[in-house]
């Protein structure tokens, strides 16, 4: 049998909105239902490392010159 949370779906809304309401940010949720708060938003696309081009090919790759 597992435990229940201890927030809901509703409650989390509401303090995302205080938050919002506040000129801050919400970058995340911990597990306990805990905001993570930033001043500024979280730019996702720094979290994500950058494809590199000059990556040879392996031998098992389809070859088109």
């Amino acid at each position: 049998m597992s435990k229940p949370l201890p927030f809901t779906e509703a409650s989390l809304a509401r303090a995302i909105r205080g938050v919002e309401r506040a000129g801050r940010f919400v970058v995340g949720v911990k597990g306990d239902g805990t905001l993570l708060i930033g001043s500024k938003p979280l730019d996702t696309a720094s979290l994500v490392p950058e494809i590199e081009q000059d990556i040879p090919a392996s031998k098992w790759e389809d070859q088109r010159a």
